[in-house]
């Protein structure tokens, strides 16, 4: 990359020298030609550079014009190059803003999001899974082969909250305009699940300590993804036959776990959250049961769980024995409405979501 500035940088500065010398030289004729007549204001190699830089310009003041045959030969051929330049000038301007609003349309000016989701191939899925996380507030970088997704996608979500790169998956260098680095989560989606593990062993070897999510056709391949890095994985399929079952003999829970898999949005609806517990939070050293009790007191919120870093792994204590401590980093799983969620967001000072790996 830098060879390839050096060789710009020297091409500019040999076609400045030229062009320079060039412009010089012809003024240098114009003089020589009004030098001829005595009532010529061009009486000087100065004054002939001051005529060239004002027409150049196209300043025209008037101050000093050629007034032999030749002179104004030079002088019209000197205009016509002007015209022909500031054409050409801003002819490339313009394409220059062109080219750089298309690059910043196809994502190739990157981004700064971070802590963001990254969702690596583009279908209706994905379209579902992007709708609630941007819902929940959070930003996400899509990476898309298909030209014809960004327009759609930022019709649908807009520029704040969505960002979208045109892309060949296999061009793992572009990886880097997503900020994939600083992401929380990439969740990789395609229709064939031996395409999706390729993609995730070849992403894994460039980005190895990121949190991988992808989504399976085949729910008996999720110990193979899982012995591949995969942090999460779930099957459209699985999660589809369960709800459909549960809906058979027992109706209310399917309506009930639909409800709260989606994001809590109006005062009525529900979704299950998770808040990390800092070192201000009044809930530390209480013990579960005192929190749940606060938690429903004050908010109209139940705790379902809390989520603790063990060995660099988290642990997930499912409604949990009444006299475990709260400590700090903890994560709370709260069912939560939509007025509590804003209320939890103030008083604990910190948006929902995990964002560690």
């Amino acid at each position: 990359m830098k060879n390839i500035r050096f060789k710009l940088f020297k091409s500019w500065l040999v076609w400045g020298f030229i062009i320079i010398s060039v412009f010089i030289g012809f003024q240098y004729l114009i003089y020589r030609a009004e030098s001829t007549d005595p009532t010529s204001g061009i009486n000087s190699f100065a004054n002939a550079l001051w005529y060239g830089i004002v027409t150049i310009a196209t300043v025209g003041y008037g101050d000093v014009v050629p007034i032999t045959v030749t002179g104004r030969i030079l002088g019209s051929i000197l205009v016509l190059c002007t015209i022909a330049l500031m054409g050409l000038f801003i002819s490339q301007f313009t394409n220059k803003i062109r080219q750089i609003m298309e690059n910043k349309r196809l994502g190739y000016l990157g981004t700064n999001m971070q802590n963001h989701c990254v969702i690596i191939g583009w279908d209706s899925f994905s379209f579902n899974v992007t709708k609630w996380i941007v819902e929940s507030k959070k930003q996400v970088a899509i990476i898309t082969d298909n030209k014809n997704d960004i327009d759609l996608i930022y019709n649908k979500f807009g520029e704040k909250e969505v960002f979208v790169l045109f892309s060949d998956y296999l061009n793992f260098d572009n990886y880097d305009l997503l900020n994939i680095k600083k992401s929380s989560s990439v969740f990789i989606n395609f229709e064939n699940d031996s395409e999706t593990l390729v993609k995730l062993l070849n992403i894994k070897r460039i980005y190895p300590n990121l949190n991988y999510i992808v989504s399976l056709n085949n729910s008996d391949l999720k110990e193979t993804f899982q012995s591949a890095g995969v942090t999460f994985s779930i099957s459209k399929n699985e999660v589809t036959s369960k709800l459909v079952a549960s809906y058979n003999f027992e109706p209310d829970v399917a309506y009930f776990t639909e409800n709260i898999m989606s994001t809590a949005i109006a005062e009525d609806d529900h979704d299950l959250v998770e808040y990390k517990v800092n070192d201000d939070n009044n809930l530390i050293n209480k013990n579960y049961i005192d929190a749940f009790i606060s938690l429903k007191k004050d908010f109209n919120s139940v705790l379902m769980g809390i989520s603790r870093k063990m060995n660099n792994e988290f642990k997930i204590y499912k409604n949990p024995e009444s006299d475990l401590k709260i400590i700090s980093g903890d994560y709370l799983i709260v069912l939560a409405d939509g007025k509590s969620k804003k209320m939890l967001s103030k008083v604990f000072n910190v948006n929902e979501g995990r964002h560690e790996i």
